[in-house]
């Protein structure tokens, strides 16, 4: 029987397209826009990263939250996102003589909040067989007694 889709699972594809595109923009935006010769954009796009933090936040946050509260109570999914963002919140604070940090903290982020959609669709998944309200025991041998 094909079940709809819950409003989680929306969110968490949201948030994995935002980090997705968050991580476009930021490592490959500034080459493809130097080859094109259009370095005039770069201040206008270094403008939309807040946008994209804030973005990536608020779907996080309507993800994650309820499913942790809800369905399968796992901290983990909570830290790797929370861990994300710390990566890009603090890319521009961290400098490196050799190379530059910047595109490095930035994938890190970004796979780090796909990382945790990717996780909290997948342990929702597994204890969809548990009503929130009542006790029962998941696939993975977890009780949910919420």
């Amino acid at each position: 029987m094909l079940t709809k889709p819950s409003d989680s699972s929306h969110a968490d594809r949201r948030g994995m397209l935002i980090a997705s595109i968050c991580f476009v923009h930021c490592v490959a935006g500034p080459v493809l826009l130097t080859f094109a010769g259009l370095t005039s954009l770069v201040g206008i796009s270094e403008k939309l990263e807040p946008l994209f933090l804030l973005g990536s936040a608020a779907m996080g946050v309507m993800a994650l939250v309820p499913a942790y509260r809800k369905k399968h109570g796992r901290l983990s999914c909570i830290a790797l996102f929370v861990s994300g963002l710390l990566c890009l919140l603090m890319r521009h604070h961290i400098e490196s003589r050799a190379f530059s940090i910047e595109p490095v903290a930035t994938a890190l982020g970004a796979g780090l909040i796909i990382g945790a959609h990717v996780l909290n669709l997948r342990f929702s998944r597994r204890c969809q067989c548990c009503e929130p309200n009542s006790e029962s025991v998941c696939e993975d041998g977890r009780e949910n007694s919420r």
